[in-house]
Order: C-alpha cells, then sequence, then structure tokens
C-alpha cells in the first residue's frame, strides 16, 4: 500500500493521485477542499488552526477573506464526507480554533512497515506544575477573581499547547470561550487578536436580534474594531464623535464592558496568543482590561516568546509593568528535561522508548516538545524507529540532514526575517557545528569583528543561536541541533562541500601554529575528518578519522573512538575496493580494538564480527605483520573470555612466534604475558610463573634496570607501545595473582600495590584493570572492605569510560560484598544481574568465581540443595571451557555445603575436600592447599582425630613463608593452636 494511501470507514484518501474514493468510486471534490482533507487527515487527532489551513492551503502572502474562504471549503467538504458538523464523524470544529479529524484511520503505512499505524494526537507531558496553576485560576475566575496568566518560552516549548489544554478543561466546566491571535504577517491591523474575538462572536451568533443584545450599547464603538457589524446590523448608530485620545479611552471601555457582559452570563476564558507580535494598539487594551480584570469572572492567558527578533519595546514595556503592579502571574515554560521526553515518546508510540533511542532524540531537539514531536513523526512515517516486531529499535541514526520538512519550514520562515549577512554568518556556523566558536567563525569570514558581533547579536534575538558560558571553547550554541540541521539543509549540496572544505583547511592552517594557539591540530582531529568527509576529500578525511580513534581510544573516551571509526567504516565503502581502502579499515578496526572491546564486550557478536572482518583483511596482499598481529591478538580475547582456554592459548603461542620471527621485543613481551595468563587460568600455575618471569626479564631487558616509566616509554614507538597496552602493569598484576595461588600473598599484594602506584601515572585505560586485579586481590586475601573500595573505584572509571565489562565485573564484586557484610538477599541479586549481563555478550571467564559466591551465599542462607546445584553447574563450567584455576577451591565449597546440610555427609564431603587437596597439590596452588587442608582439619577434629588433623596441617602451616597476617593463615594458625 503507498504511503500516501489513507482510509476511513468506507472512504480512501490517495494523496499522490490526488483522489478520494468512497467504496470504490470516486468523490468529486474540488482542489481547495481537497487539500484541506489532505491536511486534516495528516495530522489526524491534532487542532489544525485557521491560520495554518490559511497558508498551507492558500498559500503564505495569498489574500483572501479567510473565514468565508475557510468556511466554504469546510463545508464543502463536509458535504462530500456526508458529515454533520453537529455529531462530526470526521471533521470536527474547535470553537474559535480550528477543526480536528477526528476518525481513526486504517491501514496507513509505508512500503516497508509491517502494520498499520495511525498517529496518535499531540501529547501534554512535563507540565503538570504548571496546568495545576492555569487550572487554579479557571475556579478563581468562576469565583469572580479574575486573572492574568503569562505563558512565555521559546518557540515550540508547548504554549499554545498549555493554553489549548486550559481551553478545553474551561470548555468542560461550561465556561465561555473568547479566543485572538497576533499574527507577524497582520502587523497594520490594530487591535488583531480582540478583533478576531469579535468575530468568532458574530459567526457564532447568526441571529441578529441575538447579536444586538450581545454587544449591547457598545456594538455603536465595537464597529470600529469590526466595520462588517454595520452591514450586519444597518440601524447601528455611528460611533461617538470624540477627541483621539477620548475615543480610544471609550473604545476601551466599550470592549471591557462587553467582556463583562458575556463572562457575567457565563464565566469566560480569553486566549490572547502570539503576544510577541502584538501591536501597540492591542498591548494598551490588554493593560487596560487587566486593571479591571479581579472584579470579573474572567480569565485572561496571554502567550509569548521570551527570545524573538521583532519583538517591540511596548511589549518589553507591558510585561514590565504588568510584573511591577503584580497584576500577571508568569508561566514560564523550559525545554522537556530527558524523563519527560522518554514519557513524551512513550505517550506518541504506546510503546516504552529505550535509553538510546531517549538520548538520541533528546540530543537532536533539545527537549523542544515541538521538535520531540516532529522528529517522532519523522522518522516513525520514515520507517526508522521500530523493528520488524513492531518495538523500538535500540539505537537511532539521526543524520546530519535529518530536520523534518515542518521544523525546517518554521526555521525558513524565521531566517526570512533576519539580514542577508546574518543568513551567511549562520549557514558557516551549521558547517562548523552545533557549538562554534567566534574565533573560527571570524576566521571563515570576510566581516570585520564589529559586523559579526552584529549578525550573532541578531540570530541570538530571532532564538536561533544561544551563548554559551560552560564549554571555554565554544562561546555559542545553535539551540538546537535540528535548527542547525534546517539552516545547513536550506544549503545546496555544492554550497555545503565548499563550505566544509574551506573550514577544514582553515582549522588546519589556524591551529598549526603553536606559539599562537595553546591548541594544535591534534585537539580537531574529529572536526577534521567530519569536514573533510563532507568537503569531498575521503583520503585525508580516512587518515584524521583513523588519528581521531587512536586519541579517543588513548583518553579512554569510548563512544566516540567507536563514533569516530563508524563514520571511518562508513567513508570507507564509497572508496574503490582496492588494497589502500583494505589497509585503511584494518587500521581503523585494529584502533577501535580496545574501545569496542570496552564498551560491547570483547567476546560480543559486534565486537567478534569486527575482529573477524580484520583478519581476512589480513589476507590482502601488502599488509603488515604487525597489523595482522593485531587482528589475531583481538580473537585471542574473544577466545579468552569465552572462556576457550585451549584456543586462547593456541593463539597466543602463535602471536608468540610471529614476533619472534620478526625479532620484536614489545609484541613478543605482549604476547607471552597472555601466554602465560592461558597457562595460570588453565590451573598450571607453576609454568605461568616461569612465562611471568621470562616476560618480566625481557621487559627489564628494554629498558635497562630501571623501571619503565611513561616518560622512558616514550622514546621509542616499541617502549610506548609496551606501555600503552599495559604489558609491564599487566605482567605485575597478573603474576601477583598467580604468586597467590602459590601460596605468596605478601608477594601478590606487594607487586599489585606498585602496579596500582604506577598506574596513577598513565592512561586510566590501564589504571580501570588495574583496580580490577586489586579487587581480585582482596577477595582472595579475604579483605572485603580493601576488596570493596577497589571495586567501587573501578565501577566509576568503568562508568566514565563506558567500559561495559569492568562496570559488570565491579558489580558482582560489590554484589559478593554486599552479601560478606550480611545482606544476602541484596548480594546474590545484585551479582546474578550483572552476571546475567556479561554472559548476553559472550563473557563468561569469571563464572567460577561467581558460582563460589553464589554457593558461599546460598550456603548462609540454609539453601544447600541450590548451592550444591550450583557447584554442579560450576563443574560443568570448568570441563566445558578448561579453566581450572578455581577447580580446587570449588569441591572444598562443595566439602563445606554437604558437611552444613547434614553432618551425615561427612563422607561425602571428605571427599570433595580431598580432592580439592589432590587437584591443589597437583597445580602447585598451595593457597588453595590451605585452605582446603584447614577445612579437612576441622572435619577431622570433629571425627576425633585430632592427630591426623594436626599433622596433616601443620605440614601446609609449615610450608608458607609470608602472609601470616592473613586471614587463611591467621584461621590456619587458630585451628592449629586448637589441636594442640
Amino acid at each position: 500500500m503507498s504511503e500516501d494511501l489513507f482510509q476511513f470507514e468506507g472512504f480512501s484518501l490517495d494523496r499522490g493521485a490526488r483522489e478520494l474514493r468512497r467504496d470504490g468510486a470516486v468523490v468529486p471534490l474540488q482542489r481547495i477542499p481537497l487539500d484541506l482533507l489532505c491536511l486534516l487527515v495528516e495530522r489526524r487527532g491534532r487542532l489544525v488552526t485557521r491560520e495554518e489551513i490559511l497558508e498551507r492551503v492558500w498559500g503564505k502572502g495569498v489574500f483572501v477573506d479567510s473565514e468565508a474562504s475557510i468556511n466554504t471549503a469546510v463545508r464543502k467538504l463536509r458535504r462530500a464526507l456526508s458529515d454533520d458538523p453537529e455529531t462530526p464523524r470526521f471533521v470536527a470544529t474547535v470553537p474559535a480554533r480550528g477543526y480536528r479529524f477526528v476518525a481513526e484511520i486504517r491501514g496507513r503505512k509505508s512500503a516497508k512497515a509491517t502494520q498499520p499505524r495511525s498517529r496518535p494526537p499531540s501529547v501534554l507531558v512535563g507540565r503538570e506544575r504548571d496546568l495545576a496553576s492555569l487550572l487554579g485560576g479557571l475556579d478563581d475566575a468562576a469565583s469572580s477573581r479574575g486573572r492574568l496568566f503569562l505563558i512565555s518560552g521559546e518557540p515550540g516549548v508547548g504554549k499554545t499547547r498549555l493554553a489549548d489544554e486550559v481551553a478545553a478543561e474551561a470548555e468542560a466546566k461550561g465556561m465561555a470561550l473568547l479566543i485572538g491571535h497576533c499574527s507577524e504577517h497582520d502587523e497594520a491591523v490594530a487591535y488583531l487578536p480582540f478583533v478576531e474575538i469579535l468575530e468568532n462572536f458574530v459567526a457564532r451568533t447568526p441571529d441578529p436580534e441575538l447579536l444586538r443584545a450581545g454587544l449591547g450599547d457598545e456594538g455603536r464603538e465595537l464597529a470600529r474594531l469590526l466595520p462588517k457589524l454595520k452591514s450586519i446590523l444597518p440601524d447601528l448608530p455611528p460611533p461617538l464623535d470624540l477627541p483621539p485620545a477620548q475615543a480610544r479611552r471609550h473604545l476601551f471601555n466599550c470592549f471591557l464592558d462587553f467582556a463583562a457582559r458575556i463572562a457575567s452570563q457565563q464565566p469566560t476564558l480569553m486566549i490572547l496568543d502570539d503576544l510577541h507580535w502584538a501591536d501597540d494598539s492591542t498591548l494598551s487594551l490588554l493593560d487596560h482590561l487587566t486593571q479591571r480584570l479581579s472584579d470579573l469572572p474572567l480569565m485572561v492567558i496571554g502567550t509569548h516568546r521570551i527570545a524573538e527578533l521583532n519583538i517591540t519595546r511596548s511589549l518589553a514595556k507591558t510585561l514590565e509593568d504588568l510584573a511591577r503592579r503584580r497584576l500577571a502571574t508568569p508561566v514560564s515554560l523550559k525545554a522537556l528535561p530527558r524523563a519527560e521526553v522518554a514519557a513524551m515518546l512513550a505517550s506518541l508510540s504506546g510503546k516504552s522508548p529505550p535509553a538510546g533511542v531517549v538520548s538520541a532524540i533528546r540530543a537532536e531537539t533539545g527537549g523542544n516538545p515541538f521538535f520531540v514531536e516532529e522528529l517522532f513523526r519523522h522518522l516513525e512515517e520514515e520507517d526508522r524507529l521500530y523493528d520488524s516486531s513492531g518495538q523500538f529499535l535500540a539505537e537511532l541514526k539521526i543524520g546530519e540532514l535529518e530536520a523534518p520538512p515542518s521544523v525546517r519550514l518554521v526555521v525558513a520562515r524565521r531566517l526570512e526575517r533576519l539580514g542577508g549577512p546574518t543568513q551567511k554568518m549562520l549557514a558557516a556556523a551549521a558547517t562548523i557545528g552545533l557549538f562554534f566558536s567566534f574565533e573560527l567563525l571570524a576566521a571563515s569570514s570576510a566581516a570585520g569583528a564589529d559586523s559579526l558581533l552584529d549578525c550573532i547579536e541578531e540570530a541570538e534575538r530571532a532564538g536561533l543561536i544561544l551563548s554559551v558560558a560552560d564549554r571555554p571553547k565554544a562561546r555559542f550554541k545553535f539551540s538546537h541541533e535540528l535548527i542547525r540541521q534546517a539552516v545547513i539543509g536550506g544549503l545546496s549540496a555544492a554550497r555545503r562541500q565548499k563550505l566544509h572544505l574551506e573550514l577544514a583547511r582553515l582549522i588546519e592552517r589556524t591551529y598549526s601554529d603553536e606559539k599562537m594557539h595553546a591548541e594544535r591540530p591534534d585537539d580537531h582531529l574529529a572536526e577534521l575528518a567530519y569536514h573533510y568527509a563532507r568537503g569531498g576529500d575521503p583520503a585525508k578525511a580516512a587518515k584524521y578519522y583513523l588519528n581521531a580513534v587512536r586519541r579517543f581510544a588513548h583518553l579512554g573516551s569510548n563512544a566516540e573512538a567507536i563514533a569516530q571509526s563508524e563514520a571511518g567504516l562508513e567513508l570507507l565503502r564509497d572508496l574503490p575496493d582496492d588494497d589502500r581502502r583494505a589497509e585503511t579499515e584494518l587500521d581503523l578496526r585494529n584502533a577501535a580494538f580496545g574501545p569496542l572491546g570496552d564498551s560491547k564486550g570483547y567476546a560480543s557478536p559486534e565486537a567478534e564480527r569486527s575482529y573477524i572482518r580484520a583478519l581476512e583483511l589480513c589476507h590482502r596482499p601488502g599488509i603488515k605483520w604487525q597489523k595482522a598481529w593485531w587482528a589475531l591478538y583481538a580473537i585471542f580475547f574473544v577466545q579468552q573470555l569465552r572462556p576457550d582456554v585451549r584456543k586462547a592459548e593456541a593463539i597466543t603461542a602463535e602471536l608468540v612466534a610471529r614476533a619472534e620471527e620478526h625479532g620484536h621485543l614489545g609484541y613478543h613481551a605482549e604476547a607471552e604475558n597472555w601466554l602465560a595468563y592461558t597457562r595460570m587460568v588453565s590451573g598450571d600455575f607453576e609454568l605461568a610463573a616461569l612465562d611471568f618471569d621470562r616476560t618480566w626479564e625481557r621487559l627489564e631487558s628494554m629498558v635497562g634496570s630501571a623501571p619503565l616509566t611513561h616518560q622512558h616509554a616514550l622514546q621509542t614507538p616499541e617502549l610506548l607501545m609496551t606501555w600503552e597496552s599495559g604489558t609491564q602493569q599487566n605482567n605485575r598484576v597478573l603474576s601477583g595473582w598467580n604468586a597467590w595461588f602459590m601460596g605468596y600473598p605478601d608477594r601478590a599484594l606487594e607487586r599489585m600495590t606498585t602496579a596500582t602506584a604506577i598506574a596513577q601515572l598513565g592512561p586510566k585505560t590501564i589504571l580501570v584493570d588495574i583496580h580490577g586485579f586489586a579487587t581480585y586481590i582482596g577477595e582472595l586475601r579475604h579483605q572485603p572492605e580493601q576488596m570493596r573500595a577497589n571495586a567501587q573505584a573501578r565501577l566509576a572509571l568503568s562508568n566514565e569510560s563506558g567500559y561495559f565489562t569492568g562496570r559488570a565485573l565491579s558489580e558482582i564484586y560489590l554484589g559478593w560484598a554486599d552479601a560478606i557484610a550480611g545482606d544476602l538477599d541484596g548480594g546474590i541479586a545484585r551479582m546474578k544481574r550483572h552476571m546475567i549481563e556479561l554472559k548476553a555478550v559472550g563473557s563468561e571467564y569469571i563464572s567460577d568465581r561467581y558460582f563460589s559466591f553464589i554457593s558461599i551465599a546460598l550456603g548462609r542462607q540454609r539453601r544447600f540443595d541450590e548451592g550444591l546445584r550450583t557447584i554442579d553447574e560450576s563443574f560443568q563450567f570448568i570441563e566445558r571451557t578448561g579453566q581450572r584455576y578455581y577447580e580446587a577451591e570449588l569441591h572444598r565449597i562443595r566439602g563445606e555445603l554437604l558437611l552444613a546440610q547434614d553432618p551425615a555427609n561427612a563422607k561425602r564431603a571428605e571427599e570433595s575436600i580431598r580432592t580439592a587437596i589432590e587437584i591443589s597439590r597437583r597445580q602447585h596452588a598451595k593457597s588453595w592447599e590451605l585452605r582446603a587442608t584447614t577445612s579437612l582439619a576441622r572435619l577431622l577434629a570433629k571425627q576425633r582425630k585430632r592427630d591426623k588433623a594436626r599433622k596433616l596441617l601443620a605440614e601446609i602451616y609449615a610450608w608458607f613463608t609470608e602472609g601470616f597476617d592473613t586471614a587463611d593463615l591467621k584461621d590456619a594458625k587458630a585451628l592449629l593452636d586448637e589441636l594442640s
């Protein structure tokens, strides 16, 4: 079905064919009523004002008798639809405002849509407090305590929408409505909103005698405002012949008496819309009306913009006088915060929007309700909001030229009122971006500084740009991203390309002289890539995209690095598929390896797809071995985190071999370090220790005996690689972890402390993982407070950089800390929730530790069956993955659970604990052996085998030479003393 086809009841409207059919037969309809129907159907459920009908159907600036022309068109349309205005099925009249199409539209869909979706009516969110204040004014008016409310805000913020809501409530309460509008196109019509009020009153009172009674004695003077009254009431006396000043005041009193008479018959709401376009006479009459308002059953609402190019001194003075005399209640509307944008999207769609969608639309619109709704409508009509099941997409990609047509029309009208230099300035500013500096704007303009400031001030008065104080490098910004898009969308493609290319070259020139500027081109890599891409120089753009990815990755700005990588990859799709493009793509994917893994999970499907593509590119001729090495290195992390220890070990062995073949010490050290790690997690602690020591010796040989510092590393790219990848720090923490397993808890702590101190001087990307390993050491040493502190530090850094895995791991350990502190239910729930998150992105390597935490916590709750099932699941995990460094401890925990469940399980418990001892001895895991032997000695003591228990425990305790202040050794020593 065409996206231009609408169906309602027995009718079918085809906008493309400009045809209305009923039950298949063509319904004759002239152009004007057909255009009106198309407009009303397009805005189904929403008020379409008479002003909008006039502009959209007849055209801007066309002179017609709007009242008669619109009424005639509506009458013809209703006749074609067989619609009764008293009980409308299709077109409902909104008194004094306009019309609304009320029939349900069936079957409208775009070519890609999976199900029909009608457009729900506009929604009002985030204005509850303001609405309550205004509704209180209605109650006051009903009690003859009239009030004036002035609703202000930027264009599109919802001033008229809020007034409409109050009008609907007033109608429901049985109040009369008097509504008038000021217009930017009718400056010559004095008293325009009050004239419109009279026009509407006359239109609603067709009987001349009733009209005469309603106008009362004031009719002769009110005819000054509405001359056609004389033709309706020919015997109306002429107005009094008074001097101009007296005539003006007499007219004001007559209108006031007219409004007071209506209000005395029926409490009344008067709305004066768009006062920023009001003429001096209108403002004077408003001021006169306000002075007697407090004694009348009449509430007045005025709406006006807070920033407007044509705002008059008279309005400013009127607002100031009303505020000074406390005659008006201000209602200032602000942009919607994120939560209310989410509520608005939920109301518009009938679905709960995901955080990514809310953030994208909030960023594009600045929370302006009009822009939010128009962008939502635009994306919905383009079928870019929902997936095939009709649910919101997780994330939106909104292009630079995505401003909806309705927004472009609004902005274009505002631009028309600006001078030519200001329009040119805005085009240059829009090319720079949402934020722009005066310095860069001046460099791109031939205008002098004073002239440029005049242009900026004019654009600020028009509400198109704002000054900003929180961004020292960018003193100005567009008030909304959609406004910037509308400005730049109004330029030709050739003009846009020329501006982007000129700006890119200007940025390079401006910041190339470090003596003149504190900033360098490196501070503008993303901007240069963006402008060169749109300026028609893809080769330079690709170079800057790559450098931007590397810079953001170094800074730990993962989201920005990924965005630059994706933009670069998108750019490459338009280039010839040759070796040069392949190498650039490989560079981009390798550079994004860390940010992508941190944000999505290194074993996530998105990350794995990128790594596999990088490996494919390595087969192209001319690819340097180092780039292929990094692509293979990325695949290692997939296997490490799933985990598949055997595959991970095979890959690291290949990485070592390739580095040896090419004689690269830095790559060799990095690969050998992770080879040692894979051997550690497989339970071969002794071989891992040898590999860690060999790696450390290799690192020392690269820099001599002095510790490897960041300043030292900067001397050569090879040394820098070992610093930036964290090879030296990883060696310290990983070998320290291995040292704990082997029975050296103090050595583990010392290496961890040293690594943390050094990492404080380097990039946060290293520090976040150092805190992670410190968390693990704190857990193994039974130091819950230290474990919690490091987990919280890691969580903070992970949240700051968008490090998904770091955040989830920190939360799991904090859950364990909660459980240790006594919050078993909360701790278990927290651990489970974040373990599910990790599994969802393919990372299960922490499962063995997670199983140990959960089973212990369940045991403390005496949920022994669940705890034992968890342990059984851990053994399945071990066999499937080959990850065995917690295997001995899991057997010990199983034995403890069996014994706590029922003393009759003593034999099975002893078997499990002895299995733990056997595994720990085979692995040379003295710390696990100590724990398991302590558990066994305690069990033997209960069986009255104290001598045997003492001998077993004394033997393993005597092996230790350090760590006597740790909980495990203190526990063993206390039991030995008891047994002695």
